[in-house]
């Protein structure tokens, strides 16, 4: 009865040995989910298909429980604002970003796209497992996302 005792502690010690050692080696494999990065070509989304967006603009970045709702589906803005994501990155200046685009293809939302349009800071954000990208906002892209929120 002792040796059974010993096996099955030996076993036992054995299996959690094993278990620990490979979740070690998968936390080491994790993507850092605070990184920014410029996009590359592998890393940039398949947005040609987007075939409506909802727009939240927030008058207010430090306040986002207020903002106004637009539902976009004319093609020459999607077009524009697909253009500009894809464009060459740049860095992230420390600001707040005051548009929130909800990109839709076929009914289900596939894709948030995060724009900051203020004079010293302006960029197009999105996440891509778990790494933000950022690209520059032209002024055609920003006069298209005033003028759908002036109404």
């Amino acid at each position: 009865m002792h040796k059974a005792y010993i096996l099955f502690f030996s076993v036992t010690l054995l299996m959690i040995t094993a278990c620990d050692s490979g979740a070690a080696g998968e936390a080491a494999k994790a993507p850092d989910s605070t990184a920014v990065t410029a996009n590359t070509v592998a890393e940039k989304p398949g947005l040609s298909k987007t075939d409506s967006i909802e727009l939240l603009h927030f008058p207010d970045p430090t306040n986002q429980k207020v903002y106004q709702n637009v539902i976009i589906k004319d093609t020459a803005f999607i077009s524009q604002l697909t253009s500009s994501a894809l464009a060459a990155p740049v860095t992230k200046n420390p600001c707040a970003h005051d548009y929130k685009l909800y990109l839709f293809r076929n009914g289900d939302v596939y894709k948030t796209i995060y724009a900051a349009t203020s004079d010293s800071c302006r960029y197009l954000a999105y996440v891509i497992n778990g790494v933000t990208h950022f690209t520059g906002l032209n002024d055609s892209t920003l006069a298209l996302l005033k003028k759908h929120t002036k109404r």
